[in-house]
């Protein structure tokens, strides 16, 4: 058969997979170890943990020695986030992304200059009586916008899928986790490489194999059907 011909099938049957949901509702029981092509996560080698107080959220990862990582997470004592990711399809490279509101911050800083000036002419003319309020009133306007910004900067590490370049992982790290956050990140990369020392060689066999994860993880809230199906367009033009 000429490579053309066969190289149009593989295509085809690949998108016969990528395209057939009724087959790709894949769960964390016995049919995840087989569809994934490795051992069930079993192992715990170590947990990692940290908190956004502010916005009283809290994560918790929880690395395995087949290579695998469950995700936790709780937004005011609820559990909001637990999945798990198989690391081997990720990859290693680190994304990450800032938002800092600069806006706040100089409301911020204009309230607590107006407050000193205030202050300053409620102790130096007569006139205490409109500017003390003033002052009072200003340095209040201040302190909320400051918690405002604490509570909206953060600092975004994310990872994504090797070939669908879906993210997956994200971790979100604010004014008082921003160190916790980062420190996790050689730990994460690691993981991936050692877990990537276990794929199989086959090239296409790997991509359908991370077509699936894609569709186990849109089943489990972690993608949406649109990064799915980019997802699934990125792997299918690889096969080309």
């Amino acid at each position: 058969m000429p490579l053309d011909s066969t190289a149009s099938m593989t295509a085809e049957f690949i998108h016969r997979i990528a395209t057939d949901e009724t087959t790709e509702h894949i769960s964390l029981g016995e049919d995840f170890a087989v569809l994934a092509g490795a051992e069930e996560p079993e192992k715990i080698t170590h947990r990692f943990e940290f908190s956004n107080r502010l916005c009283r959220k809290r994560t918790q990862l929880v690395f395995y020695a087949e290579g695998y990582l469950r995700v936790r997470q709780w937004q005011h004592k609820k559990q909001v986030l637990d999945y798990m990711l198989s690391l081997r399809f990720l990859s290693p490279e680190i994304r990450t992304s800032r938002r800092i509101p600069m806006r706040v911050l100089q409301v911020a800083g204009g309230c607590a200059g107006f407050a000193a000036l205030c202050g300053l002419l409620s102790w130096l003319t007569p006139w205490n009586i409109v500017f003390t309020p003033a002052a009072v009133v200003s340095g209040i306007a201040a302190a909320i916008a400051v918690l405002i910004f604490l509570y909206i900067a953060n600092e975004r590490t994310m990872f994504s899928t090797a070939a669908g370049n879906a993210a997956v992982l994200t971790l979100i790290g604010t004014a008082d986790s921003f160190k916790r956050c980062r420190s996790v990140r050689p730990e994460i990369v690691s993981a991936i490489k050692g877990a990537q020392a276990k794929n199989i060689q086959d090239r296409s066999d790997y991509l359908r194999q991370e077509m699936r994860e894609h569709y186990r993880l849109r089943e489990y809230g972690v993608i949406d059907h649109d990064d799915c199906s980019e997802a699934t367009r990125r792997i299918l033009a690889q096969f080309g």
